[in-house]
Formats: structure tokens, sequence, C-alpha cells
């Protein structure tokens, strides 16, 4: 019998890809939910997006009883300006708490995406033990549902999984304008990419693919193992990343550095946790990138 799987924020990036990705793998698993404006001819219950539902919704849809709740639903700012927009970070906060209000049961398991936001700037390699100091409201925002997913989940005997979500690339990131995209977009415009700096600052990107399998695996976890980074153990410089960009375009064109007082913040991971419980990344970099340039 199929266990039915309320699906939030299916219409964002990451959300678009887990959903293609469970009706490829686990069709047969799940009767999905849809909660958001994504139309998908799968898929009859889709409720309204923005959180205007309430629980009569839920009942007029059919929907009687969910058995698994999977939060991905959630303002993401596309730039660095965004980081900090008080009203859209508050709508993280106040859309989860309307969720766990007006869904129609209380689900066995609730899986939430959060973000590596929460650690702020640190100088070491980041695991799940590290301090969390947000430095944007985004990522106050995101900690704070943590704490009240948390609380929520011990007071009614639910299983809870928090799965901090760090840099991600892949088809679909268009709308941000982070360094794979941006170059992207430039390549193909026969435009010079740009580094701000000398690019020697280290990132670590997850292919949303893996990311998707990974948070498919944490569904299967059967206690709430703390918080999981989702990252990816390999670190490549901002360098390394346009230069691979640049030989995969076959386009001979330089990269403009622009210069900068300040640097990046370097961001490696340990990954030994996700490892160990949900399993590893199967997608080597340069094949990632060069999957979503020539999309």
């Amino acid at each position: 019998m199929k266990k039915v799987l309320l699906l939030t924020g299916t219409t964002g990036f990451i959300g678009q890809s887990l959903l293609k990705f469970i009706e490829i793998n686990y069709e047969k698993d799940y009767e999905i939910v849809l909660l958001s404006s994504a139309v998908n001819e799968n898929y009859k219950t889709v409720l309204h997006k923005n959180y205007t539902f309430n629980k009569q919704d839920f009942e007029k849809n059919g929907i009687l009883k969910i058995d698994l709740v999977l939060h991905i639903g959630a303002f993401i700012p596309k730039s660095g300006i965004e980081a900090n927009d008080i009203n859209k970070s508050n709508a993280n906060i106040f859309n989860t708490k309307y969720l766990l209000d007006n869904l129609p049961n209380l689900p066995s398991k609730f899986i939430f995406l959060s973000t590596i936001d929460v650690y702020g700037k640190i100088e070491t390699i980041i695991d799940e033990s590290s301090f969390t100091n947000p430095l944007t409201m985004y990522g106050w925002s995101k900690l704070y549902c943590e704490k009240l997913l948390e609380n929520w989940s011990k007071e009614n005997n639910i299983i809870l999984q928090i799965l901090r979500i760090g840099h991600i690339y892949g088809k679909g990131e268009e709308a941000y304008k982070k360094v794979i995209p941006v170059t992207i977009q430039k390549l193909k415009k026969g435009e010079n990419p740009q580094i701000f700096g000398i690019g020697d600052e280290k990132r670590s990107f997850l292919h949303v693919d893996d990311v998707s399998n990974l948070i498919m695996k944490s569904i299967e976890l059967q206690k709430y193992e703390g918080v999981i980074n989702l990252c990816s153990s390999n670190s490549y410089t901002i360098k390394n990343i346009v230069e691979m960009l640049v030989e995969i375009s076959t386009k001979k064109i330089q990269i403009d550095y622009i210069e900068t007082e300040n640097r990046g913040v370097d961001f490696e991971f340990d990954t030994s946790k996700m490892n160990r419980l949900l399993g590893f990344e199967k997608i080597n970099i340069k094949d990632g990138l060069a999957d979503e340039y020539f999309e």
C-alpha cells in the first residue's frame, strides 16, 4: 500500500528535481500530495500555494491522512542582497508554523530542508558539530525553524530529520545569481566570465540529483539523527570551477579578474555523517557541469 507523502516547494530548484526523482524511482511507493503551484499531470492533488490552504482544503481533496511530510518550500535568496530581506525571511518561520497547524493529522515522519547558512563564517572544515551563527536573516530564519520543529516533533512523538543543504548545482538553477549559472550564461553569450579577486575561495558543490537521492534515503532513518549536512566532500576553488566551465564550452575566451578587497569564505565539509547514514555522492563535478552547460 502506498504511503501518502506531502511535498512542499516543488516549483523551486531542488523541489522540481526531487519531484522528478520520485516519479522515476519511487512511483510505486508513494502517493504524492503537492503543496505548491506546480502543475503535474501525474498528481491530481495540488493544494493552494503560499500556505493559503487550511485543514478543510485537505478534506475537500479527500486527504484525511498524511504519512510523511517533506518540507522543502521556503524563501531562498537568489542573490546576496535578498539574504537579509526581513519579510521574506520571516515568511519561512510563519509558513512553517502554519503548515504544522493545518496538517490533517500528525504524520509519522517529517523531513525538513535547512541550509548551511546557519553556520555563518567558519575558518575550519565544517561538520554537524560546528557552531551556528548565521550572518543573514535568511540563515536565522532557517535555524529558528529547526528549533521549532525539534520541539514540535518531540512533543508529538514524530520522527524528524533536519537536512542542511550545501552548495547545490545542476539543471534548473538559472534564476540564481551564483558562480556556476552566471558563468554559463556569460559563456553562452560569448562574454568573458568574471572572477572577483583571485578566485582562491573553496566551495563544495553537490549535484542536485545527488541531493534528491540523499533526501529520499533520509526517509528510511528510524529515529532523529540530529542535523545532517548534505554537501560534497570534494572542494574546488572558484577559479577551478570557472576554468572547468570554459573548457567544457570549448570557447577561446579569457577570464576577467575583478579587483576586490574582500575575499570570500571557504566552505569545506566533513561528510562522514552523511556518508554513514545516507550514502555517498555519485556525480563527478565535471560530468555534472557539462550536463548543466549543455541542457
